[in-house]
């Protein structure tokens, strides 16, 4: 019986390290602009607002569920881009929870005459908490007592600083970009030990064919291919795909995985999921939907992943919009 309650402790505890390194993982990385880099603060014509749900795995009970809600704005006079965002993730049956709330700033420089440079930097104040009314500790499984001396060891919540930073080349149709989050690798541990976030990095790139215009040269369809490789710590992971768009509807195709070059055991290829699109863009505002179907070894047991995106974006009637010479074609989901 011993050995049985030992199994189960050990595992509590592989499954509590896991919760405590995820980072919020969105399909739908370009319509969380400013999380995938802070760069792409102010990137559209004027003011910008951003939500995006996320639920991963739904089929096992306490996985992860985010939020996000962003604002940016183009402050053209300036050159400059400024962004304000809230995040939240839950997960585990445990009430785990992370809730960041922070702002960024980026600077347009011209490079060329078509192609610019945009540096960022992000600051934010993030806040950890569990529910530990919800969780069982060893002493109680020992026990059989509803009341455990171990939970004492446990803050319920921890705060920190955390600051982000990164930069997007780009033309009129191509684009190329790397940000890093957790520079200051903040302390996030809920039982007082050390437990430093590790650095997360993202290389992302990619570039807009445009099939169709009207007469003023405004891009009624055209094809967007993307790829985005993200890392943290002995983590990666690589996403590359495409997707079409003819106003108002867009349909796209993604893949998740690193096979071939990373395998986590010999024989076993590292094939995360595909990932389908759908959405519509209607006067100021785009939807889309996206569902990830597993295709690793877990395809039986998670449900996927559901995502929403919503983006509206609008500008100051009272104010003149001044003609960009280059505009970032960065997709819009």
């Amino acid at each position: 019986m011993k050995e049985q309650i030992a199994i189960l402790i050990l595992g509590l505890l592989s499954v509590w390290n896991a919760c405590f390194s995820q980072d919020i993982q969105y399909s739908q990385f370009y319509a969380s602009p400013m999380y995938l880099n802070p760069a792409f603060a102010g990137t559209s014509d004027q003011h910008r607002v951003v939500g995006n749900f996320r639920d991963q795995w739904p089929s096992i009970q306490g996985a992860f569920v985010s939020y996000s809600l962003a604002y940016d704005v183009n402050i053209q006079d300036a050159n400059s881009g400024l962004g304000f965002f809230v995040q939240r993730d839950q997960a585990g049956s445990g009430g785990l929870n992370t809730t960041n709330i922070g702002g960024v700033y980026a600077y347009d420089i011209k490079v060329k005459r078509k192609l610019s440079f945009r540096p960022a930097i992000g600051i934010a104040y993030g806040r950890k908490a569990i529910n530990a009314s919800k969780l069982r500790f060893g002493d109680q499984l020992l026990s059989g007592s509803g009341i455990s001396i171990q939970s004492n060891t446990l803050n319920e919540s921890v705060g920190y600083v955390d600051i982000s930073a990164g930069g997007i080349l780009y033309s009129n149709d191509f684009w190329a970009g790397y940000s890093v989050f957790h520079i200051n690798r903040p302390n996030n541990s809920l039982l007082g030990r050390d437990n430093y976030l590790d650095a997360f990095h993202s290389i992302h790139v990619g570039y807009r064919l445009p099939m169709t215009r009207t007469v003023k040269r405004e891009i009624v369809s055209a094809f967007i291919v993307a790829a985005n490789y993200k890392s943290q710590g002995k983590w990666d992971q690589f996403d590359i795909g495409m997707y079409y768009f003819k106003r108002p509807f867009v349909v796209g195709l993604w893949y998740r995985g690193i096979p071939g070059l990373k395998a986590y055991k010999t024989g076993y290829q590292n094939n995360d999921a595909i990932v389908i699109l759908s959405g519509m863009e209607f006067n100021k505002i785009k939807i889309s939907y996206s569902y990830d179907i597993t295709i690793s070894k877990m395809w039986a047991n998670t449900g996927g992943a559901h995502e929403v995106s919503v983006i509206y974006e609008y500008m100051n009637p009272h104010k003149k919009r001044r003609k960009r010479r280059v505009k970032l074609a960065c997709p819009k989901f």
